[in-house]
């Protein structure tokens, strides 16, 4: 055999070889394979999930929104507590209803006085009204009547105007000399017929040994002050 045929029969032997060991190797490249798919399961399983929780983000979001709807609350509640404060203010701490009105009687001696207070509007004027005093002294006449045999004189009348913010209030004081005060049978609100603005009249009468209280209306006027 010469020099080139036995470096090729060399080589046949070296490339058979090699094709042995690739077969009887085959799971060399499935090694591989695994080995690769090791490497990333680590960062596959580090990876959060991202319909997890809500991140930073959602929760300041969220937050900044509750507190803007506790804002508005409480803004709204300092408005309604303004608002009521303001009509509380206007009215001068009293009650200020259109249509009611409050009647006093007191006697005292053969004296009896009568007070009526009400809002302008019951009288159907304006509370804008720029009027004196004394221009309202001529709304107290028939207002009131005393009932019975007690021989009563009209002694004077008097008005005084109370303002406040856009609401007005007359009071009118009426005082009569009584000879024989023992037989007043009471007093009529003859007020409802003159002035149809009135609805509703809270009154009471205090005497030397006797009090009274009633609500009057236009369909029971009648206060009584006797026994």
């Amino acid at each position: 055999m010469n020099k080139t045929s036995g470096r090729g029969a060399g080589l046949l032997c070296v490339g058979g070889l090699l094709a042995l060991l690739a077969a009887c190797n085959p799971s060399s490249e499935h090694i591989s394979q695994e080995a690769s798919s090791a490497e990333m399961a680590p960062m596959t399983a580090e990876m959060p999930d991202a319909r997890g929780a809500p991140s930073a983000m959602e929760d300041a979001i969220h937050d900044e929104t509750a507190d803007m709807h506790d804002t508005h609350s409480e803004d709204h509640s300092e408005e309604h507590s303004d608002a009521e404060a303001e009509h509380h203010d206007h009215a001068g701490g009293e009650a200020h209803v259109h249509g009611t009105a409050e009647l006093a009687v007191t006697q005292e001696d053969n004296f009896i006085t009568i007070n009526v207070d009400a809002p302008l509007a019951n009288f159907g004027l304006s509370e804008a009204t720029k009027k004196k005093d004394t221009d309202f002294e001529q709304y107290a006449e028939g207002l009131t009547e005393l009932m019975g045999d007690a021989r009563c004189d009209l002694v004077e009348r008097s008005a005084a105007i109370r303002r406040n913010g856009d609401h007005a209030a007359l009071t009118l004081s009426i005082v009569w000399d009584c000879r024989r005060p023992s037989r007043l049978d009471g007093l009529m609100f003859t007020g409802f017929d003159l002035y149809p603005g009135f609805e509703k009249v809270s009154s009471v009468f205090l005497g030397a040994d006797k009090q009274t209280s009633a609500t009057l209306t236009p369909a029971s006027p009648f206060l009584p002050l006797s026994q």
